[in-house]
């Protein structure tokens, strides 16, 4: 009797541990974000297991119809826009192997039956990367960019060549080029309203986390590895017996060296340095990314770097001769996400950046470019035919993009206004939903009542709307006629954008911060010298200036276009060299902003009076401001703010108090009445986001929604608080007026 029920007991035990089994599998294989979920919830000890499962994704979505809104581009300029390369390899693998991996999914049949792939439309979709669809793709030009037509908006092919970092021939690589993050959609009722230059809704941290995971299991898992060989090999069919074996050994231990060197490696090193300084990353999720601390990771962390060679050696740091404290010091964590801002318009303003901090549009572009990876040689002085700064970044396909936005003339002649691409209107989107009230052309009382509003509120900061028809251009008033607010540089005239200090706007900081407070340190064997540039910029001597991280990166980026512009005229002959020189490096200085670097000098104490005393030099004082830019199509750019922490234009017309403190953000359904994001307004604690979505809480570091406020009355008002209180009515009137510009 007694060993029947022990054995009953033992039934019962192993049916249980079958059943924990089967149920686990059927977690991971689908519902991997509950797996996570469950394994972060167990603490520390697992966050090594939830980091190895696919974050949770959108679900597919099904649109109705699809079109571009009419901006000033030509059909062959937008799709060349879209795949051009701008000689970047963000991704670290080939572009074969990217069109070849299956999606991190876990199945129980997982050995025998393929999964999906990464490189498929749909699913790229669910991370809001804009897939090819047929039905209102742009028709290309006779210059059709490789991928036009296969990849997503922004995914560009950098064409095989001479790796200017290893000296090896390097095949197809995969890049991000300026479309990913700045074009956007909105969707509303089932039909997709494509939209260039406007603020991308991707997640880009997913799509990495997607693709390392997509080659380290091909790496782990023998069946996957042998799939993804195989398919490598079936796309080289010259290759035959000895020759086959040798790529596939080579396919094999460059898989192990990618997975183990540019991602495992490459993560555990980096979360070890944040946990050491008891640091984490914001969350950047969708619509987002921290641009600046990114590029500063990648020129001065990861492109010190030794790189990972074809025979898989490579990055033994303790080998090298660069300092292991250096790589530490050089890395920050993400604290300062921001939206994706628009760029229509941008080639005319004086200052680029939030925080007003690029004068110079090369090395905006060029810094761009480098920030999502194009190979950069900071390592390697020892080959003459790829000195250091040598690069993969293509200035010609950068210049010509720049040029596409700008258009060929200036704003000032013939027709006045911006040339190039233009801002998205309210009408055009419109025409496609006629009959929806939400969408009907606004009464003529409201715009004019909200044109006086934004004359008494808005005008100050943003000036004069630029296509607004019920200001003549002859008006004292206009936008184009008030020469005040524009500089003349060499034959162009740039528009001077108004600069706030970030004290008094009130706006979340963290964005200014990090070019005016984040330092590092530069090998000596780089050559860089920031004096140099200080001086070049007519600044006066300042040490603790020196490892300031935004005059090195200005030095840095400086160096690669120069060494770019030599490497294009031995391409191309001598003749080409000035002319690309006079298109790239431009007429405008590669300086730090004036106001926000102050020269302060010393007052001395009266101790300082005795002629042996030595009176302490002056010294700069960083004072951080942000720009404000013309609101033309401000309605397709939300969420608000720069932090992207306002979901709406209603919300952001609202006292800061009454804006919602968290809210779900992805490419959702457009709200045309509050004008942004369809939210439920929620406290932190009560919201529940669809999975997939990011989950926006303006509590975490770098997501105030403070500031830029409209509350009280009076003229005297508190730091951040810009305006008096609005009632209803004014807020509906002065965003019937913002839709109009």
């Amino acid at each position: 009797m007694r060993l029947r029920s022990l054995w009953s007991a033992i039934k019962v035990l192993v049916l249980s541990l079958v059943g924990i089994a089967v149920a686990a599998i059927l977690t991971l294989s689908y519902a991997p974000h509950m797996a996570r979920s469950g394994l972060a919830w167990l603490g520390l000890v697992s966050d090594f297991g939830s980091g190895m499962l696919a974050p949770p994704l959108l679900a597919d979505r099904t649109t109705g119809s699809c079109a571009w809104l009419k901006q000033n581009w030509s059909d062959e300029d937008r799709a060349w826009v879209h795949n051009v390369s701008q000689g970047t390899a963000t991704f670290p693998m080939p572009y074969a192997w990217f069109r070849n991996l299956e999606r991190p999914e876990i199945s129980p049949f997982d050995p025998i039956v393929s999964r999906a792939l990464i490189s498929d439309g749909n699913y790229l979709e669910r991370m809001g990367f804009i897939a090819p669809n047929k039905s209102c793709d742009p028709a290309a030009g006779i210059d059709m960019p490789q991928g036009y037509g296969v990849l997503p908006v922004g995914f560009a092919v950098l064409k095989a060549g001479t790796d200017p970092v290893t000296g090896e021939t390097s095949p197809d690589g995969l890049g991000l080029t300026c479309a990913a993050c700045h074009t956007g959609r909105i969707f509303y009722k089932g039909t997709e309203l494509r939209i260039d230059g406007a603020p991308a809704m991707i997640d880009l941290g997913n799509l990495e986390r997607v693709i390392g995971l997509s080659v380290c299991y091909s790496d782990y898992m023998p069946w996957r590895k042998r799939r993804l060989v195989n398919a490598l090999l079936e796309e080289r069919p010259e290759l035959t017996g000895n020759a086959r074996a040798t790529e596939k050994q080579a396919i094999e231990a460059q898989l192990t060296a990618i997975c183990d060197q540019k991602i495992f490696t490459k993560t555990t090193r980096e979360e070890a340095i944040l946990k050491r300084r008891h640091q984490t990353h914001t969350e950047e999720g969708f619509g987002r990314l921290d641009a600046l601390n990114r590029i500063g990771n990648q020129v001065f962390h990861e492109n010190l770097i030794p790189p990972v060679k074809k025979d898989a050696t490579g990055t033994d740091l303790a080998k090298e001769a660069i300092e292991l404290s250096v790589l530490e010091a050089n890395f920050a964590a993400y604290t300062a996400p921001v939206s994706f801002p628009p760029i229509w318009d941008v080639p005319h303003f004086a200052w680029a950046q939030y925080d007003a901090s690029i004068f110079n549009p090369g090395v905006r572009n060029i810094g761009e470019a480098i920030g999502v990876s194009a190979k950069v040689n900071m390592t390697n002085s020892t080959n003459p035919s790829s000195p250091l700064f040598s690069s993969s970044v293509d200035i010609l396909a950068i210049q010509r993009i720049e040029q596409l936005l700008a258009g060929n003339v200036s704003p000032f002649d013939g027709a006045v206004g911006f040339k190039g691409l233009q801002a998205p209107r309210w009408e055009d989107a419109a025409s496609y939903f006629k009959g929806d009230d939400n969408w009907s052309n606004q009464p003529d009382k409201s715009v004019s009542s909200g044109r006086g509003l934004y004359a008494d509120l808005c005008a100050e900061c943003h000036n004069s709307p630029p296509r607004d028809k019920g200001i003549p251009l002859e008006d004292p008033k206009s936008f184009w006629n008030q020469k005040v607010n524009w500089l003349q540089v060499g034959d162009e005239w740039l528009f001077n954008n108004k600069q706030k200090p970030v004290a008094a706007i009130g706006t979340d900081p963290e964005q200014a911060r990090v070019l005016t407070e984040r330092t590092v340190r530069i090998p000596a064997q780089l050559g860089i010298d920031t004096r140099t540039l200080m001086e070049e910029c007519g600044m006066a001597r300042d040490a603790a200036l020196e490892n300031s991280y935004v005059l090195a990166l200005m030095a840095v980026v400086a160096k690669v276009r120069d060494q770019a512009i030599l490497a294009n005229a031995g391409q191309n002959g001598q003749s080409t060299l000035q002319t690309d020189k006079d298109a790239i490096v431009g007429t405008r200085a590669n300086c730090p902003n004036p106001n926000v670097f102050k020269l302060a000098h010393f007052d001395p104490p009266a101790q300082f009076d005795s002629p042996d005393s030595v009176v302490p030099p002056p010294s700069y004082v960083a004072r951080p401001h942000y720009r404000a830019r013309p609101l033309d199509g401000i309605w397709a750019t939300a969420p608000y703010l720069h932090n992207g922490s306002v979901p709406t234009l209603e919300d952001l017309l609202l006292p800061q108090d009454e804006r919602p403190t968290a809210f779900c953000v992805g490419p959702t359904e457009f709200d045309p009445k509050r004008v942004g994001l369809s939210v439920a307004s929620s406290g932190p604690g009560e919201l529940q986001c669809t999975a997939g979505l990011t989950r926006f809480d303006v509590t975490e570091r770098g997501n105030s929604n403070r500031g830029h406020s409209f509350e009280g009355g009076g003229t005297t008002r508190p730091s951040g608080v810009i305006g008096r209180l609005l009632k209803p009515e004014e807020r509906r009137d002065l965003i019937a007026y913002l839709k109009t510009l």
